[in-house]
């Protein structure tokens, strides 16, 4: 568990591999930089925690294709996004995310989810899934 050591390229390249088997894929980027799912498409999407303050947290009135977005394949990419470094705890924003999807039925039509959670985990709730 550190930084810079390939887990987001491995995730992606699973995701990638999945989707070309056919299974429909969805990638959960975990790290406030929000970089997970770039090497799918070669750009950066907002992040769930922002689009979330853009509503004051009414999560109800968000659709799919606000915090959804496509990339290699077919490939269903989120970025969690979440607090600076040393400043929180980045497990609160990815049970929000979930927590989102679950809303939105996007679980159930999913074959596999990929989560690409970030190295230097600071708090015990990625230790709790």
């Amino acid at each position: 568990g550190k930084g810079g050591i390939g887990k987001s390229t491995t995730s992606s390249n699973l995701s990638a591999a999945f989707s070309t088997l056919g299974k429909r894929v969805l990638q959960i980027g975990c790290d406030p930089k929000h970089d997970s799912t770039f090497t799918l498409t070669g750009t950066l999407v907002p992040t769930v925690i922002d689009i979330l303050k853009e509503v004051d947290f009414h999560s109800e009135e968000l659709r799919p294709e606000d915090f959804i977005f496509e990339g290699f394949n077919g490939v269903k990419r989120v970025e969690a996004g979440g607090p600076p470094a040393g400043t929180g705890c980045g497990g609160y924003v990815v049970g929000q995310t979930v927590k989102l999807l679950k809303q939105h039925h996007l679980l159930e039509d999913t074959d596999v989810v990929i989560f690409d959670v970030l190295g230097d985990v600071v708090c015990g709730d990625f230790a709790m899934p």
